[in-house]
């Protein structure tokens, strides 16, 4: 009778065993579904998203929002100097491909990772 038990055991081990494999194989399925998924539908919104920021109106948008700066800065009594600096910084904030380009620069974003750890941490501190 023990013998029986122990088979019976074993083929729960098993069954068990060949459970997890189909599980684990569905879940690769499924991983690859994803990604496909993403492969084909990153480029696209990637292109949109330029074409958006970068159409030609959107940049004749942009060029008249950069002289209107520059010219208020002109007219508030500021230096041509001053006023093309901060017309700079105007532009440089502006640019979100830039400012992406820097939040994901190596260092910012070690810096905004482990501020956002901080910031969960701080959190849990104050829930206890």
């Amino acid at each position: 009778m023990s013998i029986e038990i122990s088979e019976v055991m074993n083929m729960d081990e098993e069954k068990k065993e060949i459970e997890s494999e189909a599980d684990d194989e569905k879940d690769i399925q499924e991983f690859r579904e994803v990604m496909t998924t993403l492969r084909d539908f990153i480029p696209e919104m990637i292109r949109k998203i330029v074409d958006v920021l970068y159409s030609s109106q959107s940049a004749e948008d942009f060029a008249k929002q950069v002289a209107n700066f520059y010219k208020s800065m002109i007219e508030a009594g500021m230096s041509n100097e001053q006023a093309f600096e901060l017309t700079k910084e105007f532009m440089e904030s502006r640019d979100i491909v830039g400012v992406l380009k820097k939040i994901l620069s190596e260092r910012n974003w070690k810096q905004w990772t482990q501020g956002e750890k901080r910031e969960e941490e701080m959190e849990e501190e104050e829930g206890d």
